[in-house]
């Protein structure tokens, strides 16, 4: 049986592949996101899921590793994780009443063979008060999440509607993961 690791430190993405059914570990692995210029958001995704997948794969050399990044966009802008609860507030009253795009990235490595792929899904806000942007941001759940929300916490009663893959949105693409882990061997 292959040793696959999910690179991640993120608790939603070890429940969602939990889903899989797998023995996995969860290793992290360490890399700085951030913003990059010249690349779009899809590319932005791909290059941080591949650094993450690479770094953790450079110490597991026999193991499956699977990696992922998710970048919110908007109006031409990439929506990181907020560095505090202002930049929160600021990220919400941005996505208020507006479309925008979740992006996650995922790389699947073994040995030598290594596949990328991003899954992108829109995500349709309401109007959002800044009384309710407010109670939000202080609930804490916007932190450390790109685009300050969690769709499947909280922030659910933001979205009028998705096109696309919910899973996508909340950390990890798993129809879509799923066909690269069986080009990979893996079994569920």
């Amino acid at each position: 049986m292959k040793k696959i690791i999910l690179a991640s430190a993120s608790l939603r993405r070890r429940e969602l592949f939990k889903k899989f059914g797998l023995k996995f570990i969860s290793v992290v692995s360490g890399v700085e996101e951030g913003e990059l210029k010249g690349l779009t958001p899809s590319q932005t995704a791909e290059y941080f899921s591949k650094m993450k997948a690479r770094r953790v794969a450079d110490r597991h050399k026999t193991a499956v590793v699977v990696a992922a990044d998710t970048i919110v966009a908007c109006g031409g802008k990439i929506l990181g994780k907020p560095v505090s609860r202002r930049n929160a507030e600021k990220m919400l009253e941005f996505l208020s009443g507006r479309q925008h795009s979740v992006i996650t990235a995922f790389t699947v490595i073994e040995g030598e063979k290594e596949m990328t792929k991003s899954v992108r899904t829109k995500v349709f806000f309401r109007n959002l008060s800044k009384d309710e942007i407010k109670r939000y941001v202080a609930s804490g759940e916007p932190m450390g999440k790109a685009g300050a929300y969690a769709i499947q916490g909280g922030a659910a009663l933001f979205v009028e509607k998705i096109a696309g893959d919910y899973f996508n949105v909340v950390g990890l693409p798993l129809c879509e993961l799923y066909d690269v882990l069986k080009k990979f061997g893996i079994k569920l």
